[in-house]
């Protein structure tokens, strides 16, 4: 008899193992095991699966606390769980969920967004934001874990933004993946190789249209010659934390450029480098930036740095420090992309910065010129009023050359005058200028 109790006593926590002390759902594992039981049993059913994750659930535990952030949880689990007749639900882990559902073959995006937006609005908190992953004719014959990765690839998949949370799996995300793991794995043989090349497109002043300086990018140039766009890698290195290295490889062959100008001319232009968002949050940006001058010798002003509007809206606190910090060391600032977002004005309200760079494109999205004119000219009055000086990027034509100095805009990059070239080129179009 005593044996029998022991073993249901034994039975029982082990059931109770099975599942989330929170939400009620299956664990991972427990999830893992009743899904493959499932496809077990239900062989010729069709049948997908759907990931869930809470987007900036860390803010979320920030801003109303870990207790609020533990009714969402729950609240997201009971819904999740009343809504799966047909499958089973688990936690997958932290502010994540899984499903397999049994049903229909396809899942209809109408459908899925009713069912987000009821979700959603229920919620304990205002504006809550859930991204889902969905796999849906699924290729049985895969084992149920890689299923489950699918899934969470299509969820990955989505833009940091609000306007789309939902991203369904095809062949095309995965060979996307594919070419994305093999250029990881490429990367620290090619910083090695130098494959990494720096190019340099020239600005120009608008009144003289002569070159002031220029704005450092890179290319991948591979070793049989192929060239691999910066589109295609910035945000894959962006994604796994590389382009911390790679902003570094950048900024240093910039230095030792700028090195060369001084030792061989007595001076230098300006060169501004690309800092991206994620080096924002490396704890060793600031200091390695200052000791990488300071190794080569050479005055901060000849260094500029150029910050992405969308970087400024992440931790305004954070930033402005790290403004602060740079301007003491003798660092000018600029703001690119200067409009594309949604908290420009309030970002030059807390945040001192240098120059503002605005991207000429922006005025080919609406169909009035007049309109875009308008913007243009009072944009450049007040970053005027503000002491802050204005570069024009992506200038293609003549006419807007003419509009934007007579606008009064400082500074031209784009195509008209230069495109993006290999630093020897650039050192041969400053001596024909000359």
């Amino acid at each position: 008899i005593n044996n029998v109790i022991k073993l249901r006593e034994s039975v029982m926590v082990l059931s109770a193992l099975e599942y989330d002390d929170l939400t009620g759902l299956y664990i991972r594992q427990a999830f893992f095991h009743h899904a493959k039981t499932l496809m077990r049993f239900n062989t010729n059913q069709d049948f997908h699966v759907v990931v869930a994750d809470i987007k900036n659930f860390k803010w979320i535990n920030g801003t109303y606390g870990e207790k609020t952030g533990d009714q969402v949880l729950t609240y997201l689990g009971d819904t999740y769980r009343n809504q799966v007749r047909y499958g089973t639900v688990g936690r997958y882990g932290g502010d994540q969920f899984v499903a397999i559902i049994y049903g229909k073959k396809e899942i209809r995006m109408a459908d899925m967004e009713k069912f987000i937006h009821r979700v959603e609005s229920g919620a304990p908190i205002p504006n809550l934001v859930v991204n889902y992953g969905v796999y849906e004719n699924v290729d049985k014959t895969l084992p149920f874990t890689l299923i489950c990765d699918r899934a969470f690839l299509a969820m990955k998949s989505i833009r940091d933004d609000y306007e789309h949370q939902i991203a369904f799996y095809d062949d095309e995300m995965r060979k996307r993946h594919i070419r994305n793991g093999q250029m990881e794995n490429a990367f620290v043989e090619a910083i090695r190789n130098e494959e990494f090349v720096v190019y340099l497109q020239p600005k120009y002043s608008v009144e003289t249209e002569e070159i002031v300086g220029a704005e450092a990018l890179v290319r991948w140039k591979k070793a049989d010659g192929t060239i691999v766009s910066p589109g295609d890698f910035i945000p894959v290195f962006e994604s796994n934390g590389f382009i911390i290295r790679l902003d570094y490889y950048v900024w240093d062959q910039v230095c030792q450029f700028i090195k060369n100008n001084l030792a061989h001319r007595g001076d230098s232009e300006v060169i501004s480098v690309n800092v991206s968002r994620v080096n924002l949050y490396n704890p060793d940006f600031l200091e390695s930036l200052v000791n990488l001058v300071e190794k080569y010798k050479i005055p901060p002003k000849y260094l500029n740095l150029e910050l992405t509007e969308s970087a400024f809206s992440d931790d305004a606190r954070m930033i402005q420090n790290a403004v602060d910090y740079l301007h003491k060391a003798g660092f000018t600032i600029l703001m690119d992309d200067f409009g594309s977002g949604y908290s420009s004005l309030n970002v030059l309200k807390d945040i001192d910065i240098d120059v503002l760079k605005i991207d000429m494109r922006f005025l080919s999205k609406g169909s009035s010129e007049e309109r875009g004119e308008k913007i243009l000219e009072a944009v450049i009055k007040m970053a005027k009023s503000l002491d802050m000086l204005v570069i024009a990027e992506g200038v293609e034509e003549e006419k807007q050359v003419k509009m934007l100095k007579r606008l009064g805009c400082d500074y031209i990059q784009g195509y008209y005058f230069a495109k993006p070239m290999p630093k020897k080129d650039y050192v041969k179009l400053l001596q024909k200028s000359r």
